[in-house]
């Protein structure tokens, strides 16, 4: 009989939940690139998506302050599973509706596990916590991509569709096989207010700025690679399978989380992030030197996943450490939206960008938002 720790176990519920996303992390773009056409028109399908789940995320703090984290977990993994069978047809309007309902599931079971996290994880324990949750989540973002374009285009459409389904229906049951639909929640988790009255307060605080700009930035680098690896693996002669591949592998480097938290606790996030967003940054800029060398440019987006991971290691802690525990769910729905920011920026960036470039230009404009991320990393406190 195996028996798991209580970190460890609950961590387990974020690979669960994850891997409903996970499944579709490919599909997703190939899916908006046959119904719209050309990336230009799927990098402005994203950003409207985006833009709404942002004021999404604000509000969700409303639904954990007048119904709790249980029903808040619940609502997400129940738009997850309605998501799927919209984002499975062939018509343009639902898909798009599917991408919000999604986009909204998964601002639902962030917010709601964020919150989870702060209650039940000590503050000093959260530099051990963290990258074993990453490792837990990434390792289904790593599975999920490959296993989603192959089941799609060699078994049948629907398939990868139906296990997204499945897959946010077992987290409701791992959710309460842990007993986390019995946890008494404290009040400062479930206080809210206006969902926009906790803007000021966020962004008058440095630390939680800092902490929301370097999300952004690591986050952004990682829509980019999951949304034009696969188009640009499509349309510059790998295939779609190659580049769901390219994705699966890249995120792959999350055996690589645990060793960059100790790093990371034993040098400093400061010296981490540096060095994470500064490899990050080079090796993307080379990917759009060797643009059209199928070979090299596949290798060189894999290592520069690398250095995305090595952001992982850290996690959120730069926000857990932060944040006050009197305006944790606010706060935490504010840090949150730097998901949708994340998924915001890059698409409507590169709406522009491809007006006038093809499309390996997105590696070299990620490639500067993350050198100047690096720059900001000397404001990381030292004692964190």
């Amino acid at each position: 009989e195996v028996h798991l720790s209580p970190h460890t176990a609950f961590a387990g519920l974020f690979f669960v939940s994850t891997f409903a996303r996970g499944i579709l992390l490919s599909v997703l773009p190939l899916q908006a690139l046959a119904l719209f056409g050309d990336a230009q028109s799927v990098s402005l399908l994203y950003f409207c998506v985006s833009g709404a789940g942002i004021l999404s995320s604000l509000g969700i703090p409303l639904i954990v302050r007048r119904l709790g984290c249980e029903p808040a977990f619940l609502i997400g993994a129940t738009a997850m599973a309605l998501s799927a069978p919209l984002l499975a047809t062939a018509d343009p309007v639902a898909f798009a509706g599917g991408m919000f309902v999604h986009v909204f599931a998964v601002a639902a079971l962030e917010v709601s596990l964020s919150l989870y996290i702060m209650h039940r994880v000590r503050r000093r324990e959260l530099a051990r916590f963290e990258p074993k949750r990453v490792l837990f989540a990434v390792a289904a973002l790593t599975l999920g991509p490959w296993l989603g374009v192959f089941l799609e285009g060699r078994v049948g459409h629907a398939l990868p569709f139906a296990v997204a389904v499945i897959a946010a229906l077992a987290s409701i049951a791992y959710f309460r096989w842990l007993g986390l639909h019995r946890a008494r929640m404290p009040g400062s988790l479930t206080r809210s207010a206006n969902p926009f009255q906790p803007l000021g307060r966020f962004f008058a605080q440095p630390r939680l700025r800092l902490a929301w700009g370097l999300t952004v930035a690591r986050s952004a680098w990682w829509t980019m690679f999951i949304i034009y690896t696969p188009i640009y693996a499509a349309r510059w002669g790998l295939g779609d399978l190659a580049g769901a591949a390219i994705v699966s592998i890249g995120t792959a480097w999350t055996v690589t989380v645990p060793f960059w938290g100790w790093v990371a606790r034993r040098h400093g996030l400061g010296r981490l992030f540096t060095l994470g967003f500064c490899a990050t940054g080079l090796l993307s800029a080379c990917v759009f030197a060797f643009a059209g060398e199928g070979g090299s440019t596949a290798a060189l987006l894999v290592l520069a996943a690398l250095g995305a991971t090595m952001l992982d290691g850290a996690g959120n802690a730069l926000f857990f450490r932060a944040v006050h525990p009197w305006e944790r769910s606010e706060m935490a729905g504010v840090f949150l939206t730097y998901r949708d920011a994340s998924q915001l920026a890059p698409p409507g960036l590169f709406a522009l960008l491809l007006n006038f470039f093809t499309v390996p230009i997105v590696f070299l404009a990620a490639s500067g938002w993350m050198l100047i991320a690096a720059a900001y990393c000397r404001y990381i406190p030292r004692r964190m």
